[in-house]
C-alpha cells in the first residue's frame, strides 16, 4: 500500500508541498505573501509564492490538511508537470483578480484559493471513475462559495486561523477552475488523449 502510495504523482506532489510550505513558513511568510505594492516594489514572485505561506501555522495545517483530503478524495492521477503547472496557473490567476477586483486587500497569504480550484479540477478528472463522489465534491465547494459570497453569515474560520478570511479568493479559484477545465477539454479534444501519470 505505502508503495503504490509514494508511487503515486499524486502523493509525490502533497510530499513536496507541504515540507515548501513548513519552509516558507518558517523562513517568514512576509518575505512571500502577496502584497499589493508587487508592481511597483518589483517582487514579482509574490504572485505565486503567496499561495504557499500562511497567516499562521493553524493556517498551514488547515490548508495542508485540506490537500490531504483533495488527494485522497479525487486521486486525480495527474503527472507531476500538470500538477504543477495547474498549481502555478491558479495561483498566478488568483493573485491577478485580488490585485484587479479587491483594492481593499492589502496582503494575501494561504493556500485556499488555489485549494478550491484544485478540489473542482480533481473532481472533473475522477468523474469518469466516481461520478457520486465527483459530482458532491463539486457541490460542495460551489455551494461554499455560493454561501460565503451571500450568506449574511460566516463559517467564523477567520478566528482559528487568526485574520479574515479571503472568500473573493475562492471564488476566483472556483472560476478558474472552471476556465482551466475548459481549455483542457479543448485542447484534448484537438489533440487526442493526453498522459496521466508520471
Amino acid at each position: 500500500m505505502w508503495q503504490r502510495i509514494l508511487q503515486s504523482p499524486d502523493w509525490r506532489y502533497v510530499g513536496v508541498t507541504i515540507p515548501l510550505m513548513v519552509l516558507l513558513q518558517a523562513i517568514g511568510p512576509e518575505y512571500f505573501r502577496f502584497e499589493r505594492d508587487w508592481m511597483s516594489s518589483g517582487e514579482i514572485w509574490r504572485l505565486i509564492s503567496a499561495h504557499w505561506v500562511h497567516v499562521g501555522w493553524m493556517h498551514l495545517l488547515l490548508n495542508g490538511l485540506g490537500l490531504v483530503i483533495c488527494v485522497s478524495l479525487t486521486t486525480p492521477g495527474w503527472s507531476i508537470k500538470r500538477w504543477l503547472i495547474t498549481s502555478l496557473c491558479m495561483g498566478l490567476g488568483v493573485s491577478i483578480l485580488v490585485t484587479l477586483y479587491n483594492p481593499e486587500i492589502s496582503d494575501y497569504a494561504g493556500h485556499s484559493g488555489l485549494l478550491y480550484g484544485l478540489y473542482v479540477l480533481g473532481a472533473l478528472s475522477l468523474y469518469a471513475r466516481d461520478r457520486l463522489i465527483a459530482v458532491l465534491v463539486i457541490a460542495a465547494i460551489v455551494i461554499k462559495v455560493l454561501i460565503e459570497q451571500f450568506a449574511p453569515f460566516d463559517f467564523d474560520t477567520g478566528e482559528l486561523i487568526g485574520a479574515r478570511v479571503i472568500v473573493d479568493a475562492h471564488l476566483y479559484g472556483l472560476l478558474l477552475a472552471i476556465a482551466i477545465a475548459l481549455v483542457w477539454t479543448t485542447y484534448t479534444m484537438n489533440h487526442g488523449p493526453t498522459e496521466h501519470s508520471n
